[in-house]
């Protein structure tokens, strides 16, 4: 069955979520049974979705509180990436960088 909802407390009943953000698929969330002693329901984790070519769509959320704008620099590390803000970019707010 698939369920097309806006409403976050429809969504928070299924197992599996998918997010549609500009037209692509942004993220996937699994919900899974809470640990034994963890107060029942489900415990959820999202995950980032990359598409056909490698692009993500990170949440808004994240950048922003990071000052993730124009660009980032993308750094290779042992088993996954790490990124960046580009200091070197003037801040939206005339702040150095």
């Amino acid at each position: 069955m698939l369920i097309v909802t806006h409403d976050p407390l429809v969504a928070e009943q299924v197992h599996r979520t998918v997010r549609i953000r500009d037209g692509r698929t942004s993220t996937e969330g699994l919900r899974h049974p809470a640990a034994p002693g963890a107060g029942g329901g489900l415990t959820a984790q999202e995950h980032t979705v990359p598409d056909r070519v490698g692009r993500l769509q990170l949440p808004r959320e994240s950048t922003e509180s990071l000052g993730l704008a124009h660009r980032v620099r993308l750094v290779l590390a042992a088993g996954h990436i790490e990124v960046w803000p580009d200091r070197d970019q003037p801040r939206p707010d005339g702040a150095g960088g």
